[in-house]
């Protein structure tokens, strides 16, 4: 009876310790609420894999364009008419004009938009064939101008690739209005010109990028700020933007190593992405845009003009400039969010089961040594 007492003491001793190791580890907060520990999995995961309104892998989203078809202009001889003139007069169809010039040229346009969220010409700067740009003559590009340009609603279709974290669009042939205006030799309508904005949630994630592959005048603005700037005629070429984990924005084009451009945006704010792009000569007509790790906003919406039954939309107004991304129209997902909230829950479950067991027998054991210890005889 004596080794009976014993080896209860000893296996009480045990599940006594068990127990009041398990009461520290939950007091502790290893036993978390299920909300507390997929926050937790959320927040040590990197990459942001964004999921809303039903988006799931190769969902289409529609987004909101604005096109304005543009005139080609007649080709002003510079021997006749003089250097300046040529060239203030020469803005769309470059290709069959003289004294051509193709290359990205920057500082054609404001570093800051006005007060209707469009850009505005740069008065002065040398005097080279891409500028022909300046003053009023740049109105047509973005606005309505009779008998110069006229406007098209339309959209793109991101497809979104949950594995990346992207929502993307790409055509190396891009003719949006090849329905409407003069057609080139080609059977394309080139002389066009496009803007548009994207809104998002800041996640300062330090893994947010955007990319645009154009050929001809690309510029593309963080909020009212210039952040690429692709001007003039020229070759398709890159730009890219990525925001830190600071919510500072790095821009740069080409093979250029991505520099701050003093643009600052607040992590859990709405920011915009506003994306301005010409197409001037019958040469080529390339674009390309990608959105990465960025927490668009996206609502579920029927709008799917030249789209798919069901396609869900930028929630953007394209009439109304001054729009700021509404917060939580987007819900964010981490890739391994998924698998690593498994493990985290799992683990978590492992806890809570393992410290009920330990409890259970701990109780089960003393219950049992206080038996023994009342059944042994007095001696």
């Amino acid at each position: 009876m004596k080794k009976v007492y014993k080896k209860s003491q000893i296996i009480g001793g045990v599940a006594l310790v068990a127990f009041t190791f398990a009461t520290v580890l939950m007091v502790l907060g290893l036993s978390n609420t299920v909300g507390e520990v997929k926050e937790a999995a959320i927040a040590r995961t990197p990459d942001a894999i964004l999921a809303s309104a039903g988006l799931d892998d190769g969902k289409i989203v529609s987004l909101p364009v604005t096109y304005y078809d543009q005139k080609a202009d007649e080709c002003v001889n510079v021997y006749d008419a003089g250097a300046k003139e040529a060239l203030a007069a020469r803005q769309f169809e470059w290709t069959k004009c003289e004294y051509y010039n193709k290359d990205i040229e920057q500082g054609l346009v404001d570093y800051y938009l006005n007060e209707e969220y469009l850009p505005d010409a740069l008065e002065g700067g040398e005097l080279i064939a891409n500028k022909g740009i300046r003053g009023d003559n740049f109105e047509k590009w973005f606005n309505e101008v009779e008998g110069q340009s006229a406007s098209y609603a339309g959209v793109l279709q991101l497809e979104y690739r949950e594995a990346a974290a992207e929502f993307s669009f790409y055509k190396s042939e891009f003719y949006p209005l090849d329905d409407v205006g003069e057609l080139s030799e080609d059977r394309h309508n080139h002389l066009f010109t496009m803007s548009f904005a994207v809104p998002f949630t800041v996640l300062a994630s330090g893994n947010e990028e955007f990319e645009i592959t154009a050929d001809d005048d690309t510029w593309v603005y963080v909020g009212d700020e210039l952040v690429v700037d692709m001007g003039g005629v020229h070759n398709a070429a890159t730009g890219r933007f990525a925001i830190n984990e600071m919510g500072e924005v790095y821009a740069g084009v080409e093979d250029e190593d991505l520099a701050y451009t003093g643009v600052q945006v607040t992590a859990g704010e709405g920011a915009m992405v506003r994306i301005f792009h010409a197409d001037r000569d019958s040469e080529d007509s390339v674009f390309d845009v990608k959105f990465v790790g960025m927490n668009l906003a996206v609502e579920d919406s029927k709008f799917a003009k030249r789209g798919e039954e069901g396609a869900v939309q930028i929630a953007y107004d394209p009439s109304d400039p001054t729009y700021v991304a509404p917060l939580g129209v987007t819900s964010v997902v981490q890739p391994s969010a998924v698998g690593g909230f498994v493990v985290v829950a799992t683990l978590e479950g492992v806890f809570v089961v393992v410290f009920a067991l330990l409890m259970a027998i701990s109780l089960r054991f003393m219950v049992k040594v206080h038996r023994d210890k009342k059944e042994l005889p007095n001696r």
